[in-house]
């Protein structure tokens, strides 16, 4: 037997003794290199790969199968993707050739972020199938492509996997992946600067492939939505690939420009909508195989139901799973259990009067944001306009009086980090306004209507 048809017999053993999510995750990507004097050698796609892979948990499993397939193999290593090059190197020299490096400006992509890894279900299959289109035809039918959706379902994750792959098929891309924030720092300080705008204007329009996230904080940024639509314009009249990210349609912006909106709407939106209990389930377990750890399936069921039941987006789900495992081991338990998971998530949320507050401290704080047209993260964030003042104190007004057994510390803590001062100040001025401002009564009349519902 050859390489390849001795790996393709060992794989079914292998399979029967290891899990489905190392099986898919570290041994499927194996590729069978040679077998010489004895050794037979596979090579993972990435080092990490190959370290998760010869590691105690694995490699006795690959080790003893290949060998079984083969007794003629005295030994089975498993090499990375940079040792192949190097071992192909030199047994095959090649003319050196000079490629042009890649034009990344904000050199911020996360090279784990890739669509290998993004788990896909029900509520994103839509858009991960046209992120991976651009991906593999830039500026061909999907241009630009707009996602939007609630914070924590993956939006820059997409974005990260576009980049990798258009830049691990085409190394000489130019490509930029960078937020609206980063733009709008950049184009400020050169007005504060009286710098070159021709410098600033060629970093963001001569690339092949812009990238942009959040772009819902062009609200309110006048000047900023006028450059940025002159650079859209160009981009998208020399028919370069433009994928860009929000926490919400663009209908739902506001202040955004008609004509900046109007040219926004002329790609193709997807949106990613909140995951179910089956695709948080698989999320978690290859989370867990990521950090090298093995979580039986009714516990990652038991944490998924949790996380759905709360309505947490994938980002704080995964960060409760790490809580989870550290408790674990804490305790002495290398296999997370119910108890374990109930235990961790009882001291992150206290006990079920805990939870109680909580859920009505986010149900404030996104009704609140949802009628003064702001976000949740910007009532809680650090960004001060007078909008966003506004809609912060009275968010804090409303906690008090919605969970009034709540100490003002903790409320300062839930919006966002902030005083205990801070927290008495807004609610008496607020609770002073009201008396006199008609429409400011009105709209916290509205948002108590709408939290008895």
């Amino acid at each position: 037997m050859d390489v390849t048809e001795i790996w393709k017999h060992a794989l079914p053993i292998i399979e029967n003794n290891v899990s489905s999510i190392s099986f898919d995750l570290y041994i499927q990507p194996l590729v069978a290199e040679s077998f010489e004097d004895g050794t037979f050698t596979l090579c993972a796609p990435t080092t990490r790969d190959a370290n998760y892979a010869r590691n105690e948990r694995h490699f006795p499993h690959i080790d003893a199968a290949v060998k079984a397939v083969a007794p003629l193999v005295e030994k089975v290593e498993i090499i990375d993707a940079v040792e192949k090059e190097r071992r192909d190197a030199r047994n095959n020299p090649a003319p050196v050739v000079t490629e042009a490096e890649p034009v990344i400006y904000n050199n911020n992509i996360n090279p784990q972020q890739t669509f290998a890894n993004f788990i896909v279900g029900k509520s994103n299959q839509e858009v991960a199938a046209m992120a991976e289109f651009v991906a593999k035809h830039p500026a061909k039918k999907i241009n630009p492509l707009f996602i939007y959706g609630r914070s924590g379902l993956g939006k820059t994750h997409l974005l990260n996997a576009i980049a990798n792959y258009i830049l691990e098929d085409k190394p000489s891309t130019k490509l930029v992946l960078t937020s609206i924030e980063k733009f709008t720092d950049d184009y400020v300080s050169v007005i504060k600067q009286k710098g070159d705008f021709g410098a600033f204007r060629e970093k963001y329009r001569n690339v092949d492939v812009l990238l942009i996230d959040d772009v819902q904080e062009l609200a309110s940024k006048q000047a900023t939505q006028e450059e940025f639509f002159h650079t859209f314009n160009d981009l998208f009249e020399h028919q370069r690939q433009i994928v860009l990210t929000s926490d919400r349609h663009p209908n739902e912006i506001a202040t955004l420009s008609e004509r900046l909106q109007s040219r926004l709407k002329s790609g193709i939106f997807q949106d990613i909508r909140t995951p179910d209990i089956e695709m948080r389930t698989a999320i978690l377990q290859k989370k867990a195989a990521l950090e090298d750890k093995f979580l039986p399936n009714e516990v990652a069921a038991h944490i998924a139901e949790h996380s759905n039941k709360v309505n947490e987006n994938i980002r704080d789900m995964e960060g409760h799973l790490i809580k989870i495992i550290v408790y674990a081991e804490l305790n002495g338990h290398t296999v997370p259990t119910i108890e374990d998971c109930d235990a961790a998530l009882a001291d992150n949320s206290g006990d079920a009067e805990t939870a109680r507050v909580g859920d009505m401290a986010a149900r404030v704080i996104a009704t609140t944001a949802n009628y003064f047209d702001v976000t949740p993260d910007e009532i809680t964030g650090k960004r001060r306009t007078e909008k966003l003042a506004n809609a912060r104190s009275v968010a804090a007004y409303l906690l008090t009086k919605k969970l009034e057994a709540v100490p003002l510390t903790e409320i300062g803590e839930i919006v966002g980090g902030r005083t205990h001062a801070w927290v008495i100040f807004s609610r008496d001025k607020i609770a002073k306004q009201i008396t006199t401002d008609d429409k400011l009564k009105t709209a916290v009349d509205d948002i108590l209507n709408q939290l008895s519902k």
